[in-house]
């Protein structure tokens, strides 16, 4: 009986995917479109290889709300690096990664160091890093980048694949790949599950929280290169409030916001269902702000309904 149950919360995302897609398929005109599609997976592409991120800072029992803004902040680095100083677009965008890698690592260090929440820290730089973007850029988008620089974000391979979508493609199987089949994938699930089992076991805790921090911040952004390329900009809104899609994705994908569960399969599904669903709503002719409505309601009631799955099987097992 418990294996049914385990089964059924496991593919409840792809059951909830396929019901969306056949409810805005008959309600809304154009929507079942080859067109339509791609432009889906163009637009979940950004929030694809953030979820990523976000899924290793959930499941070591972390979050991260600057992730962001932290693509703003780096697709403006980047662009002025370009624009203003002639810096070639490869090694710009080195510098972006950089600058993602080292705003994870700080709010990694100060998490586990200091103990202070993750909420509160990357909430904080969160603010900084799109005080930041502002300063830097006075508020004005940067335009101007190399012709060359579209192709990430516009381009497509083989006149086919969105190169985005490959992209994100790309990180979700190497993240899959780390989470499910190596060692330090299996450390992460160990610390989100029982940090005190874990240091007893031997594993170096804040090394692996701060490891799951930089992996995020890294992933945030190359996440935010991509959509300057896209945008074909600069700009220092980029990213605004798209660290809640990628933890919507996640919590509906199974991921677990207590930390120790979740796959990036499961993250996909969720992904997709955002996607579609933000799609479909704007297909729709549905108001930005019903959709927020929207997703809003749909991160509470997964939330809701994780907190009280994994309260009823602590009680089962206290019961055993």
């Amino acid at each position: 009986m418990q294996k049914k149950k385990l089964n059924l919360k496991e593919y409840a995302v792809w059951i909830m995917l396929v019901v969306l897609i056949a409810v805005f398929s008959l309600a809304v005109p154009n929507f079942a479109t080859t067109g339509n599609m791609v432009t889906i997976l163009r637009q979940v592409a950004n929030i694809g290889i953030l979820s990523v991120g976000m899924t290793f800072v959930l499941i070591s029992g972390g979050i991260d709300l600057s992730i962001g803004n932290q693509m703003g902040l780096v697709g403006v680095i980047s662009a002025m690096l370009m624009v203003q100083f002639g810096m070639s677009p490869i090694l710009a965008c080195l510098v972006g990664l950089v600058v993602g890698v080292i705003i994870g690592l700080i709010n990694g260090l100060l998490i586990t160091y200091t103990q202070m929440p993750p909420l509160i820290m990357t909430l904080g730089m969160s603010y900084a890093a799109r005080g930041l973007a502002y300063i830097i850029t006075g508020g004005y988008p940067v335009y101007g980048l190399p012709e060359s620089m579209k192709w990430l974000g516009q381009g497509y391979l083989f006149a086919v694949v969105p190169v985005c979508v490959l992209v994100m493609v790309i990180v979700i199987a190497l993240g899959a790949f780390i989470m499910n089949k190596t060692y330090i994938g299996r450390q992460f699930y160990a610390v989100g599950s029982n940090e005190e089992a874990a240091r007893l076991s031997g594993l170096r805790v804040q090394r692996v929280r701060v490891l799951g921090y930089v992996i995020a911040g890294f992933l945030a952004a190359l996440s935010g290169i991509v959509l300057m390329s896209r945008v074909n900009s600069g700009q220092p809104m980029n990213g605004n409030g798209m660290e809640m899609d990628a933890l919507i994705a996640c919590v509906v994908g199974g991921v677990s916001v207590t930390g120790g569960e979740g796959k990036a399969t499961g993250m996909i599904g969720g992904m997709l269902v955002m996607g579609i669903l933000a799609n479909g709503m704007a297909v729709a002719g549905m108001s930005e702000y019903l959709q927020m409505l929207v997703k809003g309601a749909v991160l509470v009631a997964v939330v809701a309904i994780d907190c009280v799955s994994r309260h009823q099987s602590l009680k089962s097992l206290l019961k055993k």
